[in-house]
C-alpha cells in the first residue's frame, strides 16, 4: 500500500472536489479507511494514482466505441513501477526466494492448508492423457489448455459447494495445466513444486537449483498484474456465476491473444529462434517491428516494467556465454525497455525449450490470479457488467 493522505489531498490528486471524491467511494471505485480520529478519511496514494491514470483518458479524444472501467479490488495494485499482491510488493517476494505455491496462497487470502495438493490423481491424470491425445499436434498450447480445463470440469474436481472452494479449485486447475505441459510422458518426479515439474516437462536439460529458481520467478512475478484483459474475462464469467473451470476457460481464451499471453512466444521466434536455425538472431531493428507492448514498453508501466530485471537476473544466471549476449542483442533498436514478454520469452530460450513453454508459464501463472479475482467477484452482486451498445446510423448507398 502506499501513503494514506487526506480527503481533500485525495480530492486534488484526482481533480475533483471532495463530493466527488465521496461518489467515487459510495460506487465502489476508491476504498477508505478510517483515519486517526476515528471520524476523518484516509485514501491511498496507490489507488489514487490508479483511479487518476484511468479518468484521464476521459478528458482526450477517444473511439466511440472505448471503455473505461474502474473495479475496486483488494487482489493487487499495480501503478507506473510498482506491482502489490495483497499489499506486499512481488519484487520482495521474489528477492525472498519465495515458492509460488505459497504466492497463489496469498493471492487467495487463505491460511496455508495442511496438506495442499498440487497435483493430479492417476486416474484424472489418465483421463487428462485421453484428451490431449485426440488433439493434433498443432493445436496452440492455450487451446490445449482450455481442452484439459474443459476435461477436468466433468472429471469432478474439488466439488460443485456453493460458493466453490477456491484454493482448492485453484491447485486443482494449476495441477491440471501442468499435466497438459510439454511431452506429458512419464511421471515428473516426486517434488511437487510447480516450477520443478515445469522445468522437467518442458526444457531437456536438467532442473537445477537455479534452473528452477529461474521458472519459479517467472510464476511469481506474473501470478498477477490486476485487470489485465484475461483477469477482465475472468471477472465478467464469475459475475454470471461460471464455476471455476468456466472462469478459467474465459482466462485462456483472453490469454491466447498475440497482444497478452502469446506474446513472449512471438518474440522467442522473432528474436531468438534464428540462432538455432543457423542465423545470428537479434538483427538490428528486429525488435522495433513488434506492436506496442508485445516484447517491449508497458502501457502501465511507463519508466520500465519493473518484473523485467528480476527475471532477467534469474535467466543470466542459468545462461551460456553465448545466450548472454544473444539476450544483448536482441534488445538492440528496441523503442522501449524490454519487458516481462521478453524476459519470459529469454528464459524459454536458454531451458531450450519450445516457443510455446513460455505462453504456458504464463497460463499456469495467471490462473493464480484468475482464481483470486474470480472468488473475489463471487462476493460482488452478480451479472454487473453491462455494457451499452451505441448503434451507428446506416450510410446511404
Amino acid at each position: 500500500m502506499g501513503e494514506q493522505v487526506d480527503a481533500r489531498t485525495a480530492a486534488e490528486r484526482l481533480g475533483v472536489d471532495v463530493r466527488t471524491l465521496y461518489a467515487y467511494v459510495s460506487r465502489g471505485a476508491l476504498r477508505r479507511a478510517p483515519g486517526p480520529d476515528g471520524r476523518s478519511s484516509r485514501y491511498d496514494s496507490d489507488e489514487l494514482e490508479l483511479l487518476a491514470r484511468r479518468s484521464r483518458p476521459r478528458t482526450l479524444p477517444r473511439p466511440a466505441a472505448s471503455i473505461d472501467l474502474v473495479i475496486a479490488t483488494r487482489v493487487s495494485s499495480v501503478s507506473n513501477g510498482v506491482v502489490r499482491y495483497r499489499g506486499r510488493d512481488v519484487l520482495g517476494l521474489v528477492a525472498a526466494g519465495v515458492p509460488f505455491e505459497a504466492v497463489a496462497e496469498l493471492l487467495w487470502a487463505c491460511p496455508p492448508a495442511t496438506e495442499p495438493t498440487w497435483r493430479l490423481s492417476s486416474g484424472q491424470a489418465a483421463s487428462l492423457g485421453l484428451v490431449l491425445g485426440a488433439l493434433g499436434d498443432g493445436t496452440p498450447v492455450a487451446m490445449r489448455f482450455a481442452a484439459a480445463v474443459a476435461a477436468a470440469a466433468g472429471a469432478g474436481g474439488p466439488g460443485a459447494a456453493s460458493p466453490p472452494d477456491w484454493p482448492a479449485w485453484g491447485r486443482f486447475l494449476i495441477a491440471t495445466l501442468v499435466g497438459a505441459s510439454g511431452q506429458t510422458q512419464g511421471d515428473d518426479g516426486a517434488d511437487g513444486q510447480v516450477a520443478r515439474r515445469l522445468w522437467r516437462r518442458w526444457s531437456p536439460l536438467s532442473p537445477t537449483a537455479a534452473r528452477v529458481r529461474a521458472v519459479n520467478t517467472a510464476l511469481v512475478l506474473l501470478a498477477e498484474h490486476e485487470l489485465a484483459a484475461s483477469t477482465l474475462a475472468v471477472r465478467v464469467a464469475a459475475s454470471a456465476r461460471a464455476a471455476p473451470p468456466g472462469c478459467v476457460l474465459a482466462g485462456l481464451g483472453a490469454l491466447s491473444g498475440t497482444l497478452h499471453g502469446d506474446a513472449p512466444r512471438i518474440v522467442r521466434e522473432r528474436l531468438f529462434c534464428r540462432r538455432a536455425d543457423g542465423g545470428d538472431g537479434g538483427e538490428a531493428g528486429d525488435a522495433a517491428r513488434f506492436p506496442a507492448g508485445v516484447g517491449f514498453g508497458h502501457s502501465v508501466h511507463r519508466d520500465g516494467d519493473p518484473r523485467t530485471a528480476p527475471l532477467l537476473r534469474a535467466v543470466q544466471a542459468i545462461a551460456t556465454p553465448a545466450d548472454r549476449d544473444l539476450i544483448e542483442r536482441s534488445r538492440y533498436g528496441a523503442p522501449a525497455p524490454p519487458n516481462a514478454d521478453f524476459a519470459l520469452a529469454a528464459l524459454s530460450h536458454v531451458a531450450r525449450m519450445p516457443p510455446e513453454a513460455a505462453t504456458a508459464i504464463f497460463a499456469v501463472a495467471r490462473t493464480a490470479g484468475w482464481i483470486a479475482h474470480a472468488a473475489e467477484e463471487y462476493t460482488e452482486p452478480y451479472v454487473r457488467f453491462r455494457g451499452r451498445a451505441v448503434t451507428f446510423a446506416r450510410r446511404p448507398a
